[in-house]
């Protein structure tokens, strides 16, 4: 007898449909799984066998084939328990399936040896699929029912053993089932009001927070860098349901969530150690996962100690920093992961990080030129904003005056993006404007271009950071509320791009 169950897989962060068809027949006894199943799912045997066992369904000895179509595609994980298991049930004559509930719902789940039913990776993105090409609905772990849940005008069916499962198809089913929904509000636990000083860098990170400009801090140990750079996702706008939804499809497959965050409703903050790998930061390796650049997804990238990074590392962040997409080709196999992130970044100014601080600085100038030189050309100059951090004077720091909350500047923040919202009639900011964009939208006087040129000239500013300037000033020009771009505004601009 022949049984189809429905189920799904996924690739890269895109689900695809998988029919998982039970043969049982005579024979020797037997239990086999083909449909280039990694180990999880080959050792997936035993455990159906034992859940089923402790669940009061003994299996006949019979011979048991098992076939994940489409076949030709290699499929990981553990979530084909649940499917199989039903499957198989159904093949034996346990439970009937009257209302066809397995050709109209995507079944997803973990079995433990019990019967119970465990989490599994990917389930919003199964439901986005299953909406997407009209099925009722996803049969889903109860602790993934949060996640799941996102995505709305599909039936989440949540269960937490073989029990309830075998009662939704029987009788559709749901009792004994009670979901407790969080729905409070993330909330950070520090605030710009706890940096004290440092005024230039708050403008700089508001800034770079209005219109998503990449942004780096140089100065010297002990002047605040890590301190800002952790509080920047909290002056970032909250994220918008598709922002979420987005997010946590990447946080799904990566394994990410839990029980205390199953969904993504803050900024992303990713900090990688500067001994990560190139395949920790961009993603791939032996089975496809997100790296930290496509965690950081509608969020910050944050990369301490710039200059400690391996340089396979940064020239790595080239592309994806420039197209918001990183392609990832393997022999077997080629993936794109989206990578539309604040890039932060902060470094020392030399090896021993005292050269704005004077004498005490013992480093020469050539010292300071090869530390500076591990930082490329290419990566500095797709940076927007770059800063220089001193350290806080004796009276600065005593000082008791009250800073301004992050919650102040986010909404000043907010009123920005809106105005850039408006304009691009996206969910985009002046950070990510095109040339043509550009050439609308960031308009000169004949007096400011000749300005310009003669500013390029003498730096020897590249185009691509003439363009930066035009985006950085046009965020300017937005967070005042004036409709062209001043005089004022590029001077500002331009005093972010200077760098020893």
């Amino acid at each position: 007898m022949n049984i189809r169950v429905l189920s799904s897989s996924y690739f890269g962060i895109e689900s695809y449909l998988v029919e998982v068809e039970i043969d049982i027949s005579n024979g020797i006894p037997s239990f086999s799984i083909i449909g280039l199943g990694d180990t999880a799912i080959s050792e997936s045997k035993d455990r159906i066998k034992t859940a089923l066992k402790n669940s009061g369904y003994k299996l006949e000895p019979r011979k048991i084939i098992v076939n994940l179509s489409p076949a030709g595609i290699k499929k990981e994980g553990a979530h084909f328990d649940l499917p199989i298991a039903i499957g198989i049930m159904i093949a034996m004559g346990y439970i009937k399936d009257r209302e066809n509930i397995c050709d109209k719902y995507i079944f997803l789940g973990e079995l433990s040896l019990s019967g119970e039913i465990k989490s599994v990776k990917g389930v919003i993105n199964s439901s986005i699929f299953a909406k997407e090409n009209n099925y009722c609905g996803v049969v889903v772990p109860y602790e993934n029912y949060e996640e799941a849940s996102l995505i709305k005008g599909i039936d989440i069916v949540p269960v937490r053993n073989l029990d309830d499962v075998v009662k939704f198809i029987l009788e559709n089913q749901r009792q004994g089932i009670k979901i407790e929904k969080n729905d409070e509000e993330d909330e950070y636990i520090v605030d710009f009001s706890e940096v004290k000083g440092q005024s230039m860098a708050k403008r700089g990170m508001e800034i770079s927070a209005s219109g998503k400009h990449n942004i780096i801090m140089i100065g010297s140990p002990g002047s605040g860098k890590s301190m800002l750079s952790k509080r920047l996702p909290t002056i970032l706008p909250k994220l918008k349901e598709n922002e979420i939804i987005e997010t946590t499809k990447i946080y799904s497959i990566a394994g990410e969530l839990n029980d205390k965050n199953p969904i993504i409703k803050i900024p992303p903050f990713r900090a990688p150690h500067h001994t990560s790998t190139p395949t920790s930061i961009i993603g791939g390796g032996k089975k496809i996962t997100p790296g930290e650049i496509c965690l950081a997804t509608n969020g910050v990238l944050f990369l301490d100690e710039l200059a400690e990074f391996p340089r396979s590392v940064l020239e790595s962040l080239r592309q994806p920093l420039e197209d918001k997409m990183v392609s990832i080709a393997r022999t077997q196999y080629k993936v794109e992961f989206k990578t539309d992130f604040l890039f932060l970044a902060t470094s020392n100014p030399c090896s021993c990080g005292y050269y704005y601080e004077g004498e005490r600085c013992k480093c020469t100038q050539s010292e300071v030129n090869r530390y500076m030189k591990k930082l490329s050309g290419p990566i500095m100059d797709r940076i927007d904003i770059h800063l220089q951090i001193k350290r806080l004077s004796d009276d600065e720091l005593i000082n008791d005056t009250k800073e301004e909350t992050s919650e102040i500047i986010r909404k000043r923040v907010e009123k920005t993006r809106e105005i850039q919202y408006k304009r691009f009639g996206t969910n985009r900011c002046n950070g990510d404007m095109k040339q043509k964009e550009i050439e609308k939208f960031c308009v000169l006087s004949e007096e400011d271009k000749k300005y310009l040129k003669k500013i390029v000239q003498s730096f020897e500013i590249s185009a691509r950071g003439y363009y930066k300037i035009l985006k950085v000033a046009r965020t300017i020009a937005d967070m005042e509320r004036c409709e062209n771009i001043k005089r004022e505004h590029l001077m500002e601009a331009l005093s972010y791009r200077r760098r020893e």
